[in-house]
């Protein structure tokens, strides 16, 4: 049989495979074959691809460093080169391919060309990304819930100790036939209500750390949402800031994006816990200002709460978002707030930063993802 047929018939299956990208290039890099897979996976036609550098096919950033060049340089030196990385359609979009390139010799060992292969393995790597992304964010969480319990059983067994100490102080008394001055009993009496209180504070704590767990999932179920709607109910939820501390507090807004996607449930806990924390962190030396607003950029939207109060210290900013971490004893908390504010963020993919100064005031910046 004539061996043309072969290699008539093999260019034939190769132009009608539709799984795989397949072409040829000159030694060049210029494009001379070009089959239905490529045509399929790449967007480009035959015509439109044949004559072209090969270069084209790379995101722009590969191309400015030059790694088409690369690619054939090592392929040259070693006949063949294999590599999974972004690639380029027509219309602009990525992938994610798996290539593999292979010089082409005649039989003088001569470089004549190469041929290159392509699969596009787009949603396996969208797969293996979300399953780290996964797995991540569960070594988090591993690691959040031993601090957690480390930190939670120390409080619980503080005030059940103290408790403890107080109810056999006061059996003795009994047992004595001892008998308490009434300040003496109201002293001891204050001091087991407190401990009550700090024990009822951080089953409270933990119930909160529970619900954030099983919420961090609302990201999915996002809404469009009136951020003005949204900050008046977290403003009306504070009432008892303002009644308890009897201060003089004004609070400017500026509204430049007024509709967001996201789960209402937490756009409100990411407000809230940054409005009443510049509240509880006031300075005592001048009247409280908070700004809030919310403007464009490149991300998406942005949400700044900026304060004039106490400020954070640039040490302390290193473990603004750990769980029960404060810094400030005389404010109440529980050093829980910011912590969720940063998980609810960072599971719908934004960002946080500060920007503040011991007392210098403190500015936080959020963004969310479009």
């Amino acid at each position: 049989m004539d061996p043309n047929y072969y290699h008539v018939l093999s260019n034939h299956f190769i132009s009608q495979v539709k799984e795989y990208a397949i072409f040829a290039m000159d030694t060049k890099g210029v494009i001379t074959t070009w089959n239905l897979g490529a045509e399929r996976i790449k967007g480009y036609t035959e015509e439109e691809a044949v004559g072209k550098y090969y270069g084209m096919l790379f995101c722009e950033e590969d191309q400015a460093r030059g790694k088409p060049e690369e690619e054939l340089e090592l392929t040259k030196l070693n006949g063949k080169h294999e590599d999974e990385w972004w690639r380029r359609k027509k219309d602009g979009s990525a992938f994610w391919a798996n290539v593999s390139l292979n010089a082409i010799y005649n039989n003088n060992n001569e470089l004549v060309g190469f041929t290159k292969v392509t699969k596009d393995l787009t949603d396996r790597k969208i797969h293996e990304d979300t399953l780290t992304k996964k797995n991540e964010e569960l070594s988090k969480v591993n690691k959040d819930l031993d601090h957690f319990i480390y930190i939670a059983s120390h409080d619980l067994k503080a005030p059940i100790l103290n408790i403890e100490a107080l109810v056999n102080y006061l059996r003795e008394g009994f047992e004595n036939k001892c008998i308490l001055r009434e300040e003496d009993a109201i002293k001891l009496f204050d001091h087991i209500q407190a401990s009550v209180h700090r024990f009822k504070d951080t089953v409270e704590d933990l119930t909160t750390i529970n619900r954030l767990q099983r919420s961090l999932d609302d990201n999915k179920n996002s809404e469009l949402i009136n951020v003005q709607e949204v900050f008046d109910s977290v403003l009306a939820d504070m009432t008892y800031l303002f009644d308890k501390f009897q201060i003089p507090c004004r609070i400017d807004t500026k509204f430049e994006v007024t509709e967001l996607n996201f789960s209402r449930a937490n756009f409100r806990s990411i407000l809230y816990n940054l409005v009443s924390n510049a509240i509880k962190y006031r300075s005592n030396t001048h009247a409280c200002k908070i700004s809030v607003r919310t403007m464009r950029s490149e991300q998406g939207m942005v949400l700044k709460v900026k304060d004039n109060g106490l400020g954070i210290s640039k040490q302390n900013q290193a473990q603004l978002y750990t769980m029960f971490k404060r810094f400030h004893s005389h404010v109440d908390g529980s050093g829980i707030g910011l912590y969720i504010t940063k998980r609810i963020i960072d599971n719908a993919g934004g960002s946080i930063e500060i920007n503040s100064d011991e007392g210098e005031g403190t500015e936080f910046r959020v963004y969310f993802k479009d």
